[in-house]
């Protein structure tokens, strides 16, 4: 759907990039979105539902043929954000309820493996952390020494501002190597149509930042994991191969 790059002017959010998604998403977000996942260049792919994909399932791709059988709108790349977020809702109850269970196992087994780990390396003793995503380390220090050092993923951020959470995947001002390792755990929710693990950014609490985490810490076999403060929020990461230097 989607020619050149364009601007518009949103009446919200003022001056922003155009995006184009059916109308049929326009009216009620909270269904299936077809589109590819963000990336650098294309953080607002074009979008249709299930009714528009059966026209473009016809032809393999929006040409002549078909693109006159689909109503598109307009919308800018916040508001796209906005009403992508918002299809979290269209989980229907048999997914919501093995979500809610799988969720429920991987806190409890997150829990046990940061207790295991703060009890063998006593980590409260720290005064300072620092990580770095160069190094996609995390180091406890104390006086500028350093004690413990992890290596780190980034799962994902917490927006007190927006009430929001991002998965690190879909934060493109992050470095590859510490958001790429999460794209698996985005592919385990394509897998189950788990959607809070495949919508790259939507309304949220900080114990939905946990959730994700400890959903994060099992598929990816961390472990365990850490929160660090930021000034609109807390970034969440897991750890792996922890040693004392």
């Amino acid at each position: 759907m989607t020619t050149d790059t364009e601007t518009l002017h949103c009446s919200t959010h003022g001056e922003s990039q155009a995006t184009y998604i059916c109308e049929h998403l326009a009216d009620n977000a909270a269904q299936r979105w077809h589109c590819d996942y963000p990336s650098q260049d294309n953080p607002s792919p074009d979008a249709w539902c299930d009714r528009c994909n059966t026209e473009f399932l016809k032809q393999g791709a929006w040409n002549e043929a078909n693109q006159g059988r689909i109503n598109i709108k307009l919308l800018c790349s916040s508001c796209y954000e906005h009403r992508k977020g918002e299809s979290i809702s269209y989980m229907d109850a048999a997914s919501s309820k093995q979500w809610e269970a799988f969720v429920s196992e991987c806190c409890e087994g997150l829990t046990k493996k940061n207790e295991h780990l703060w009890q063998r390396l006593s980590l409260t003793s720290y005064k300072r952390w620092d990580w770095s995503q160069d190094t996609t380390e995390l180091i406890f220090s104390n006086d500028g020494v350093p004690g413990v050092i992890a290596r780190i993923a980034f799962v994902g951020s917490f927006s007190t501002k927006s009430e929001t959470w991002l998965w690190a995947w879909a934060n493109f001002n992050l470095v590859e190597a510490i958001r790429e390792p999460v794209i698996a755990v985005r592919d385990y929710g394509e897998q189950k149509d788990f959607l809070p693990l495949i919508i790259p950014k939507w309304s949220a609490t900080q114990e939905d930042g946990w959730h994700m985490t400890a959903v994060a810490a099992r598929i990816l076999g961390a472990e365990g994991a850490y929160r660090t403060p930021s000034d609109y929020g807390f970034t969440f990461m897991v750890l792996h191969d922890v040693r004392t230097v």
